[in-house]
């Protein structure tokens, strides 16, 4: 008898002794998730902000916008020359919304930064063909009806390294997304033909662009060409008669390894435009002392399908590089 009300007493302290346990784990656990909406308010990139449900996560718990960089990482070409393609994907009821994309490291690390796309200022046609909206330093561009937005960086004189790339919705909910450009010096990379962005990782890009103020079915591309450094300081030229015929509206292709910058100045290195396939002499440049060369291309109102892009080095046994890029027509992608 004494035994049972020994266990009995035991049973009881237990189960009072548990009780305010529970009740503490229940109030921390209150507090964890009554603070993270406060502390997400100022930093929405935070990871543990995304798993909250706060800062730039969807409804359904994914993101409401991101920002990607291409080629990632990169070798720098020419005089340390840093040219991306910088992709801002967004929820689609955010289109016509303005994203301010900056970097304020990258900028720092070169010489000269500039950002440019082919979006008017005010909105309208484009010219044709067309002309580049370039600005120094950052650049606001208008989201499509699918809520994306892509722009180019140029940058010269860069210093390798790390910088962290942003992209901010100017408008509510005011969110933010960062990633992070990893840049390494000149070297001799594998021979060959490369092209950025690789969506789903393989040669092809979705199109930006089908409202006046987002741009009309626009392509941006960074095709990297890499040879023997025995052709070091000789002529490397690009071109693709399908690219260029099926941009309707006109194409630019732009070289870099440039000392005046992209485009700046006459000779080898001034841009190439046109509408239709190119009938004059194609866009050229001069390899580095690594074999390695940059060509960007630009066109608008470019119907969707694959294309072929060359490139002929014009020295010594004339190696040629073959690619096949595909352009993609608009598309939600987040």
């Amino acid at each position: 008898m004494n035994v049972r009300r020994s266990f009995v007493r035991l049973t009881a302290l237990t189960v009072v002794v548990a009780m305010p346990l529970l009740g503490t784990a229940g109030i921390v656990s209150a507090k964890t998730l009554k603070a993270a909406p406060k502390a997400c308010a100022k930093h929405p990139t935070k990871a543990k902000c995304q798993k909250a449900g706060g800062g730039s996560t969807g409804g359904g718990g994914g993101p409401q916008i991101t920002v990607q960089v291409d080629p990632q990482p990169l070798v720098e070409t020419g005089q340390s020359e840093v040219h991306v393609i910088i992709q801002v994907e967004t929820l689609a009821s955010y289109a016509g919304d303005t994203v301010n994309i900056d970097s304020s490291q990258l900028s720092a690390s070169c010489g000269t930064l500039t950002f440019e796309n082919l979006q008017v200022p005010g909105g309208g046609p484009q010219t044709v063909p067309p002309t580049p909206n370039v600005v120094p330093n950052r650049i606001d561009a208008v989201l499509d009806n699918d809520g994306n937005a892509t722009v180019v960086a140029d940058g010269i004189d860069c210093a390798p390294g790390c910088n962290v790339i942003e992209a901010d919705l100017e408008v509510a909910p005011f969110i933010t997304a960062l990633t992070t450009l990893i840049t390494s010096p000149p070297v001799v990379t594998p021979e060959g033909i490369t092209v950025n962005p690789r969506t789903g990782g393989l040669n092809q890009e979705i199109e930006t662009g089908d409202t006046s103020t987002s741009g009309d079915s626009n392509v941006y591309a960074v095709f990297y060409v890499e040879t023997n450094p025995v052709y070091a300081e000789q002529s490397v030229e690009i071109g693709s008669s399908q690219l260029e015929g099926r941009c309707l509206q006109g194409w630019i292709w732009e070289a870099g390894n440039t000392t005046s910058g992209i485009g700046g100045g006459p000779g080898i290195n001034s841009p190439v435009s046109g509408v239709g396939v190119n009938t004059d002499p194609e866009a050229a440049t001069i390899l580095d002392n690594d074999g390695n060369a940059v060509f960007i291309f630009k066109g608008v109102s470019c119907a969707s399908g694959p294309s072929q892009v060359i490139a002929d080095v014009l020295a010594g046994t004339h190696p040629t590089y073959v690619l096949t890029f595909t352009v993609l027509p608009p598309a939600p992608t987040i």
